[in-house]
């Protein structure tokens, strides 16, 4: 589609009211634009390109919409609703509500990105209202035999702080389910939340109205939104 509104703005026909047809031809060169025959004027071209130039526009916005719709949703911390503080088996089957704070489990999570291909998003708004996002390249999570084991990579955003990349290649652990590498103490015990944590440090599925070292946090961030959600790379 964009390949053809590029052909119309170097190759345009401009029909006048009377049906007479006058050939007009403009091509984009080094910096200018050269007219051949008779386009009717500048401002003729003007409302040519200014037409053309919103159905490009229009184009693009469509696309980004069917990317968005591939996006599949599996943790939101949103209204602060839903108890994170969970066991084991609450988080490999998921648990609240879709359209709210949720999480899909990860059970669903192994099922649906461990063929590979798959990249994350992480929507993130800060109790001082900043709004982030952090992208992955790659994420997968592994089978329940594995605990559930993260994987993740390619790191990129508008976040400078890669706050995953202690979580990468860590177990899943829940309040009565100890994977972590903090052998001192159960990070979700002490955390609020299950998480796969690397040592006791950042998470995202927590009560954001608890303070250090409960609530959520991205780094040093404390958060009052998170979102995480997954697709196939396009």
């Amino acid at each position: 589609m964009l390949q053809k509104i590029r052909m119309l703005l170097m190759f345009a026909f401009v029909i006048q009211p009377h049906l007479s047809a006058k050939f007009c031809m403009r091509r984009y060169v080094n910096g200018k634009w050269i007219t051949k025959g008779d386009c009717g004027g500048p401002e003729r071209m003007s409302s040519i390109q200014k037409e053309l130039q919103l159905r490009a526009a229009d184009e693009k916005k469509k696309k980004k919409r069917i990317a968005d719709k591939k996006w599949t949703v599996f943790q939101r911390i949103k209204y602060g609703n839903v108890d994170f503080f969970r066991g084991w088996d609450d988080y490999v089957n998921g648990f609240g509500d879709r359209d709210g704070d949720f999480w899909l489990g990860l059970e669903a999570l192994n099922r649906l990105t461990k063929e590979g291909n798959t990249e994350l998003k992480v929507k993130m708004i800060s109790k001082r209202g900043i709004y982030s996002v952090a992208k992955y390249s790659n994420f997968a999570i592994g089978p329940g035999s594995d605990n559930y084991r993260l994987h993740v990579s390619g790191f990129s955003g508008n976040v400078t702080y890669d706050a995953l990349y202690y979580n990468d290649n860590e177990q899943f652990s829940t309040k009565d389910a100890d994977h972590d590498d903090a052998h001192s103490q159960n990070c979700a015990n002490r955390q609020g939340g299950g998480w796969w944590y690397g040592g006791c440090a950042s998470f995202l599925n927590g009560n954001f109205n608890k303070t250090y070292p409960m609530g959520i946090w991205w780094g040093s961030q404390h958060l009052r939104f998170s979102e995480m959600k997954f697709r196939k790379r396009l």
